[in-house]
């Protein structure tokens, strides 16, 4: 399978995934220490709501299962939840795959794994 990205850097490579699949919607959001954040455009008033945080890899060689399981540690070990609404899907994406999760499907662990805390 030929990768549209090819083996460009990571940080390349979110800026083509955010032009590409989100062009409509802020990316340029910092949350904590995950690599990459798509949010609603930003309203005065309101807090920013993030529909999706997500694990970026370059190259095409990385297990999208470890990245999601990066992401997770990522968040719970600094408990980013708690500074920051949560968005709708949690991500992980490569050169070539992208896989998405519902947020609601991992929140429990954020609050029973002992590694977290």
């Amino acid at each position: 399978m030929t990768s549209k990205y090819g083996n460009i850097l990571e940080e390349e490579l979110k800026n083509k995934v955010a032009h590409d699949y989100f062009a409509d919607y802020d990316t340029t959001q910092i949350i904590g220490k995950i690599d990459f954040c798509v949010a609603l455009p930003p309203q005065p008033l309101f807090e920013t709501q993030s529909l999706l945080w997500a694990e970026a890899k370059s190259g095409t060689k990385k297990d999208i299962y470890e990245s999601f399981v990066q992401l997770i540690l990522t968040i719970g070990r600094a408990r980013t939840f708690d500074t920051y609404l949560p968005p709708k899907f949690l991500g992980a994406f490569d050169a070539e795959k992208k896989a998405f999760l519902p947020y609601g499907k991992v929140i429990d662990i954020f609050y029973q794994n002992p590694i977290l805390k």
